[in-house]
């Protein structure tokens, strides 16, 4: 049954208007299927207006229309958008252009006759297989070129994210247009995408050789976290050595790059105290040499040979929920492990009693031991001058206005603060909350955190050093 635009129209008015459409004389028992072309028209009515109902099913399109089909298609546009733009409800001729093209090329797009060919089809097919002219060859080449490099630099830019795609995105890319688009040579698209040869085969055939490093890669992130992450790749490499891991540093920090994985960095401060009037005691860590030219130098002698011979204290401050706390701790030189510490709203001299005390209780001969500190007023009192003479223990004191004369125990404020304090300060709620976190990171600095010693060339723990001292006394 064909109709004219008129009648068409006509029906699909009544449809939208009344909800229904009369059936015209003469239709018989074709009723039903007069109903459903109804319903179809209705629907290319609705989405591309009274153009639609002039070509219909019937219209014909040339393999220039259909190549720009293909092309919008092929740079990002749904095949329904193009298909309604050119008044078509259903967009699955568009979708075989699409494939009968990248199978194909302009070929496919080649409209096939139907029905019986005439008598002259012999010739029509003759003349069809006429090669073209170098002129027209190259304007579709041209065409091809322009929509093939459109298409490439668009997905390029969806892919870079704001900045440049790297290397292998832009290979995957050139791939994904040369199946689009079978003409286009290599050589055109990878001048698009400003990739090299060499580099595009490169990255085609690039392994991701970390593959079989899955294992090491897994200790590797359970070490970071069990430590949360505070581990550089010096101290995991010393981990993963001691699991029986053959690997050196170099795979290790490449490894942790590649997931996202790095150590505490540690924050530079600086704060000098010049002292006061007071008792003052000798810098006994001090050691004097003389130069080539007879020029006299000090230098920190912080070398040890044993545990409990040289002792360092400080005191640093928290401010936590808006109330500021002192923590006062003392580290052994040798093993590097915290002796004992207070942590107190104030900095005075109950809190140094109560640090001493808590080191005399598990330390029993300390004759000849020296006690380091700076020249604060808590350390040149007299009540604590004495309780250190009492035990037999060596006073010493910095120099006014030299911090790295303490800078062991500045040195620990430094890397405590920054694994377990800066940044983390809103996940503490409470002062209960903090003095909880930090007896959890003294226990862990002692028992578990990892040191560098020098003259053992290894990393260990301080406890488990001091135990390696015991054992070889």
């Amino acid at each position: 049954m064909k109709f004219t635009f008129e009648q068409k129209l006509r029906a699909v008015k009544q449809y939208i208007e009344k909800g229904f459409c009369e059936v015209p004389k003469g239709i018989g028992s074709k009723a039903e299927t007069y109903k459903r072309h109804v319903l179809e028209w209705a629907s290319l009515y609705r989405q591309c207006g009274e153009d639609a109902l002039r070509h219909g099913h019937s219209r014909e399109f040339s393999k220039e229309d259909k190549f720009s089909a293909v092309k919008r298609v092929l740079s990002g546009e749904t095949a329904s958008a193009v298909g309604r733009s050119l008044g078509m409800a259903n967009p699955s001729n568009i979708i075989q252009w699409v494939k009968a093209y990248r199978k194909s090329g302009m070929n496919g797009l080649e409209s096939k006759s139907k029905g019986r060919k005439p008598r002259n089809a012999k010739e029509e097919e003759n003349e069809s297989a006429k090669p073209r002219t170098a002129r027209e060859r190259e304007a579709e080449r041209r065409e091809l070129l322009a929509a093939a490099r459109e298409c490439l630099l668009k997905k390029i830019e969806s892919l870079g994210g704001g900045g440049e795609a790297t290397p292998r995105l832009k290979a995957e890319v050139v791939d994904e247009v040369r199946k689009d688009f079978p003409e286009a040579t290599l050589s055109d698209l990878l001048l698009v995408a400003k990739l090299s040869k060499s580099t595009y085969f490169y990255q085609k055939n690039w392994k991701d050789w970390d593959l079989k490093n899955k294992e090491l890669a897994e200790q590797i992130a359970a070490i970071c976290e069990e430590n949360r992450y505070r581990y550089g790749r010096r101290k995991v490499t010393a981990v993963l050595k001691d699991k029986g891991f053959r690997v050196e540093h170099g795979k290790v920090d490449r490894l942790m790059t590649k997931m996202g994985l790095s150590g505490t960095v540690k924050r530079v401060h600086y704060n000098s105290y010049t002292g006061g009037p007071g008792n003052e005691s000798p810098d006994r860590i001090i050691m004097e040499y003389t130069n080539k030219l007879g020029v006299v130098h000090h230098k920190s002698d912080f070398s040890c040979s044993r545990p409990d011979e040289k002792w360092t204290t400080d005191v640093s401050q928290f401010n936590v929920c808006g109330t500021k706390l002192y923590l006062a701790p003392i580290k052994d030189m040798y093993t590097g492990e915290i002796i004992s510490y207070d942590l107190s709203l104030s900095p005075n001299l109950d809190q140094q009693k109560r640090m001493l005390a808590k080191a005399f209780a598990t330390h029993g001969d300390l004759r000849g031991t020296i006690f380091h500190s700076d020249q604060g007023w808590q350390y040149r009192h007299p009540e604590y001058m004495a309780l250190l003479k009492e035990k037999g223990m060596l006073q010493s004191m910095s120099r006014k206005g030299n911090c790295l004369d303490n800078c062991i125990m500045e040195s620990f404020f430094g890397t405590m603060k920054n694994e377990m304090f800066y940044g983390h300060e809103k996940e503490f709620g409470t002062v209960d909350e903090f003095r909880k976190a930090v007896d959890e990171y003294i226990a862990y600095y002692n028992s578990k955190r990892l040191h560098y010693y020098k003259d053992l060339k290894k990393y260990m723990a301080p406890l488990q050093r001091r135990s390696l001292s015991a054992i070889q006394a």
